[in-house]
């Protein structure tokens, strides 16, 4: 980028004041995105489920042009282009009995992306939707993961609902899990 590429301009705002804003010409960020979901009820672990986590699965991949390291259902993310990225899941904490919690958190390359967990507290059979999005910077081939941990192995799950194929329009499949990613810059 040159100087030729920016052009500052002065702009002011009654009550705010004034700023100085950039235009940018000849700079193209391309569009790298994609959204992945899952139709599966997903558990915690079997074995020490709040100190032994589990990676998050998708069976689909719903759009877009970033993909799975491997074929799906794959827990794995492989980015394609270097730059910084909005991701935002969306999982159906459901329990059958009891009080319990899940908590979610992005690992990046096997490690764990810091002060990035989230936890969301279960009451006996109720479901609660977990919606977070963060800003993560990733190199070009980074691993992306979700993984989990509850107190409990059976009775705290991500849940998937059916879709209702007798209204119209047709109420769709409630996945465990949605996943999207979409480079910002």
């Amino acid at each position: 980028m040159n100087s030729s590429d920016l052009t500052k301009i002065k702009e002011c705002i009654p009550l705010y004041g004034c700023f100085n804003k950039v235009n940018y010409t000849n700079i193209t960020i391309s569009s790298v995105y994609a959204s992945f979901s899952s139709n599966t009820r997903q558990y915690p672990s079997d074995s020490n489920p709040s100190t032994n986590p589990v990676a998050i699965k998708y069976d689909i991949k719903d759009i877009g042009n970033i993909n799975p390291v491997t074929s799906l259902p794959s827990s794995q993310i492989k980015i394609p282009v270097t730059g910084v990225y909005k991701v935002l899941f969306s999982a159906q904490c459901d329990t059958s009995s009891g009080n319990h919690y899940l908590e979610i958190w992005p690992v990046i390359n096997s490690t764990s992306v810091p002060n990035s967990n989230t936890r969301i507290k279960i009451q006996s059979q109720e479901e609660n939707c977990l919606t977070v999005e963060y800003i993560l910077s990733f190199n070009e081939n980074d691993i992306l993961e979700l993984y989990m941990i509850g107190d409990n192995s059976t009775n705290v799950y991500i849940e998937t609902y059916p879709a209702n194929n007798t209204t119209t329009p047709v109420i769709p499949l409630i996945p465990s899990i949605i996943l999207t990613i979409m480079r910002i810059a």
